[in-house]
């Protein structure tokens, strides 16, 4: 009894033991929470801003006379890539815009240039040209314009797609191809400005076949008309400005109607001694203001940002590019343009904290293109630049071919840097195509002033990975191409007889031309730096990311990881 006794004792007390070493282990870890996709929840609306001829060091040299709500709010509360660039060449508006919003390049997109040719028409195009549409709420050949050229889609289009077309898509510049371009095939709305003495904001039948009453109206206020009766003074004491020459100097070309190229202007007088035409509005800072005006119109107006389905606004200020042109990066009247465009960016994001919520909405800034210094200057600050004749080229070319082939006019064409041969010369001495190419390439080669030439044939037999001939075959499409592309040496443009060596351009391969700001801040994106290269096609795969839609067909871009939140 007593053994039966003293096992049952022992077995009592394993018990027990065992229930309380049970006790004592830790419960099983409960199953994380499931949290939402960040791409479940996208931005109510996208706003794209594109700067006509920005470069990212006037964010620098600005810096300290820039108020606290637009470039600084964007790089503060944003994530900015400095080391941004263009990766092919021409460096020019309607390529900048159609690559920043399909995420890819000429070669695929098919805007290769703002005016285009077409060698098996033997016809010129431009960029946005679309003689079987006319325009809305204007007339003339600014109504003949759309999107047809345009060959891959952009991120106005795979918005439209993500949401079943529920997403309001709108398109807005002084330049037809500043809002064309980004918008797409399939986007809702394009508006650019119609001149003349009236000037308004338009569009085609491509999109519409009347204007919406809130345009109507808002081109009832004549605003172009109130802007260009205003004089255009400087906004800050002159010594506050970043320029190592005076404001009046040999390097700034003077804008129609005044003597010199210098602040202020007495932009009525030269409004009343053009008739009244409204163009001179491209070329002064009301210009942004005018457009941030429609801008902030459409916002309310289409009630953009106010459903469940993201909206795209996609503004470009022109204005920039047009006084930049002429007076060239140093002078005093590009730093009062941005100063008085950060007073503008800051009124739209003000609007848009106000109607869709700050962190509602995702923004970014960039450009199309930068430009050079004006060579002029560089030359005479003992830097090597200068200017190219671009006509003796020509000529230099068709003599070559002419001692070689017999006479003839064998430069067919020539449009900024590339030359289109002669194809009926060709047939008719039963030449060799490709051989006639390189015999051109090779007398470019030769020139001094020229840094590369290279011909079609090669372009399309042989790949690039990297270089100038890389930047030359992405901005290169046979079917709107020439026979041969050159780059002139860094620092120099092309000049022709009559040409004053003042103002600036753009268009090359080199880092004053590809080098650009990218900006972005609001929902999705994670504050701070990027100092690595990109490139300007990764901005639409990175906001994809964050609204949770397909990337663009053509794009070859990749996301920036550093941005994403």
């Amino acid at each position: 009894m007593k053994t039966v006794f003293i096992s049952s004792f022992f077995a009592l007390a394993a018990t027990f033991s065992a229930a309380a070493q049970a006790r004592m282990k830790p419960l099983p870890a409960k199953p994380p929470v499931a949290t939402a996709p960040a791409w479940a929840t996208p931005p109510k609306l996208v706003v794209g801003i594109v700067v006509d001829q920005m470069r990212t060091d006037y964010i620098y040299r600005y810096w300290e006379n820039f108020g606290e709500g637009g470039f600084k709010r964007l790089v503060r509360e944003g994530s900015f890539q400095r080391d941004a660039h263009f990766d092919y060449m021409p460096t020019q508006t309607a390529p900048g815009h159609a690559s920043v919003y399909t995420g890819t390049t000429p070669m695929h997109h098919g805007i290769v240039a703002n005016d285009m040719f077409v060698p098996s028409t033997g016809k010129d195009i431009y960029c946005v040209q679309d003689d079987a549409v006319t325009g809305v709420g204007g007339t003339g050949y600014k109504g003949q314009r759309s999107p047809l050229n345009l060959l891959s889609t952009t991120l106005s289009d795979e918005i439209e797609r993500r949401t079943d077309g529920k997403s309001k898509t709108i398109g807005i510049a002084m330049k037809d191809r500043g809002a064309i371009l980004p918008i797409g095939r399939t986007g809702d709305a394009a508006y650019w400005f119609f001149e003349g003495t009236d000037g308004y904001f338009a569009t085609s039948t491509w999109y519409m076949k009347e204007l919406p009453q809130w345009v109507k109206d808002f081109n009832g206020q004549r605003l172009p008309q109130k802007y260009l009766s205003s004089p255009w003074e400087p906004l800050l004491p002159k010594e506050r400005y970043h320029t190592p020459v005076p404001d009046d100097n040999p390097y700034e070309e003077p804008l129609a109607g005044s003597a010199k190229a210098t602040l202020p202007l007495d932009v009525k007088a030269m409004y009343e001694a053009a008739g009244r035409s409204t163009v001179l509005l491209r070329f002064i800072p009301a210009s942004n203001s005018y457009t941030t005006d429609f801008a902030l119109a459409a916002l309310k107006a289409e009630g953009l940002g106010q459903d469940a389905h993201t909206d795209l606004l996609a503004v470009s200020y022109g204005a920039p590019d047009e006084i930049g042109h002429e007076m060239g990066p140093r002078s005093m009247e590009v730093e009062d343009m941005y100063l008085r465009l950060d007073l503008e960016l800051a009124r739209l994001f003000s609007a848009a904290d106000l109607q869709v919520g700050k962190g509602n909405y995702t923004v970014f800034l960039t450009a199309d293109h930068a430009a050079v210094d004006v060579p002029a200057y560089l030359r005479d600050q003992q830097g090597s630049a200068g200017y190219v004749d671009m006509p003796g080229i020509v000529d230099l070319v068709n003599a070559t071919l002419t001692q070689r082939y017999g006479q003839g006019k064998w430069v067919r064409k020539r449009i900024k840097q590339q030359l289109f041969l002669s194809d009926s010369l060709i047939a008719a001495n039963k030449l060799d195509r490709v051989e006639v190419q390189r015999v051109v390439a090779d007398v470019l080669l030769e020139h001094p002033l020229i840094a590369d030439a290279i011909t079609a044939s090669d372009l399309a037999r042989t790949t690039f990975p990297t270089g100038i001939r890389n930047s030359i075959q992405r901005g290169y499409m046979p079917m709107r191409g020439g026979d041969v592309c050159f780059v002139t040496r860094p620092g120099y443009l092309s000049t022709y007889p009559g040409m004053s060596e003042r103002g600036t351009d753009h268009g090359s391969p080199w880092t004053y031309d590809t080098h650009v700001p990218v900006l972005m801040m609001g929902a999705g994106i994670k504050p701070g730096e990027v100092v690595r290269r990109t490139s300007i096609t990764d901005i639409v795969p990175t906001i994809s990311m964050i609204v949770g839609c397909a990337l663009p067909d053509a794009a070859v871009g990749q996301a920036v990881p550093e941005v994403l939140r």
